[in-house]
Order: structure tokens, then sequence, then C-alpha cells
């Protein structure tokens, strides 16, 4: 969360799962629901959650001393495990989907973290 601060990130992209085949494969690093976490002197808080077939969209508050920026979190949750996805339809559609939503805002921000 501290990168996401210094560099002004406002986007995140995710493409694997939490877990797989039982082993750990990126740490849960955002809150589980609208209770903030605190990483530091940095406090994350989700303030939504849209869930849809292919990929979910969160946002979160990030607060570091009096001043609170917006983060989006684009998880895309279909690529299997182990491998890669059959056909490139879903990741295609996920790609022009985070390209459309976060388009102008690149010049205003840092980094898209992928």
């Amino acid at each position: 969360w501290r990168m996401i601060w210094e560099h002004n990130t406002r986007n995140i992209i995710m493409l694997t799962q939490t877990v797989e085949k039982g082993k750990i494969k990126c740490d849960h690093y955002w809150p589980f629901d609208n209770e903030p976490i605190v990483s530091g002197d940095i406090t994350i808080q989700m303030t939504s959650e849209s869930m849809l077939p292919e990929w979910t969209i969160r946002e979160f508050k990030i607060t570091h001393g009096a001043n609170t920026r917006r983060v989006r979190q684009f998880h895309y949750t279909v690529w299997p495990d182990h491998g890669v996805p059959e056909t490139t339809e879903t990741l295609v559609k996920f790609i022009r989907y985070v390209r459309r939503t976060i388009d102008g805002e690149a010049k205003h921000t840092g980094p898209t973290i992928v």
C-alpha cells in the first residue's frame, strides 16, 4: 500500500487467485469487507465490490494522514489453476473493460499495477 500511495496509483490489475491447488499464490492484501485494515500509516477500506461472472471490481478508500484517495482493483477471476484460458475471449473482454474504465485517468495518476 505504501508503493500505491507513493506512486499515486489508482488502478490495480490482478490476474491470479490468492490460492491455487491449496498453495498461496498471492497475499490477500485487501480488506475482506468494509472493515478498514491498517498497513503502516496507511488505512485501507473497501467501499464497494462488484462481482461479475469473469471478474470482480473492488474500490478502496486509502487514507494517509489527512489525505484520502480512491483506488480500484480489477480482479480477473477465471484464469485456470496452473494453466491458461481455453480461449482468449474473456481475457480480451476484461482488458477492453479495464482500458475503457481507466482511459483518460492516466495523465492524472501514477502507473497501473499488474
